[in-house]
């Protein structure tokens, strides 16, 4: 579930210095480490093709990401190649809590809407995408989850940009969300002091 306070403040970077800077340094460099091994050519030439970090925009939202990495699949029946895209995620925990499993598919969501405005022939994105979990303890994969892309993608995005803006309402998140959001964003939320 998207929780709009939280988003805002660790957006604008209201929460002081960030919690777990060692813990997104050992992220990165898991994430370095875990790129797919097999560095095929097909998926070297595809990469290459890309600029480093995506860029599109509807109405007067920017959208920017840069994918972690990429799978290609040949058919060779018809010697189609397809793309599926691959978001990884690292946690120190034994599994992830299914809101943060649901802004990671939705992340990944974000990129596929970008390279599909990016993608051209002998290309064709996959139906089935990849988020994948890994323990930053054992470096073991935790789970492998299947996002495909969300038509109503565009949609979400303008009320998520208009609910910053304050022409929608916020959804308040139920309150088990709320006590899973870092000590650092809940001493500044005020929904969190009410849902106590």
């Amino acid at each position: 579930m998207f929780c709009p306070k939280r988003s805002k403040l660790e957006l604008f970077k209201q929460t002081g210095q960030f919690i777990g800077n060692g813990s997104i340094r050992r992220g990165n460099r898991m994430h370095y480490l875990y790129s797919y091994q097999l560095k095929s050519f097909d998926r070297q030439l595809f990469l290459s093709q890309l600029p480093e970090t995506l860029e599109s925009q509807i109405d007067n939202i920017v959208i920017r990401g840069r994918i972690d990495d990429v799978r290609v699949i040949l058919n060779k029946r018809t010697q189609e190649k397809f793309v599926s895209i691959i978001e990884l995620k690292t946690t120190s925990k034994e599994y992830m809590w299914n809101v943060e499993i649901q802004a990671a598919i939705f992340q990944l969501q974000l990129y596929i809407w970008l390279i599909n405005q990016l993608i051209k022939k002998p290309w064709k994105l996959n139906k089935r995408h990849y988020l994948e979990i890994y323990s930053q303890h054992t470096g073991m994969l935790i789970k492998r989850v299947p996002v495909e892309e969300d038509p109503d993608i565009e949609d979400r995005i303008r009320h998520i940009v208009r609910v910053f803006q304050g022409l929608e309402k916020a959804q308040f998140p139920h309150k088990s969300t709320c006590k899973l959001c870092p000590k650092n964003v809940k001493e500044r939320c005020d929904w969190f002091a009410v849902n106590r």
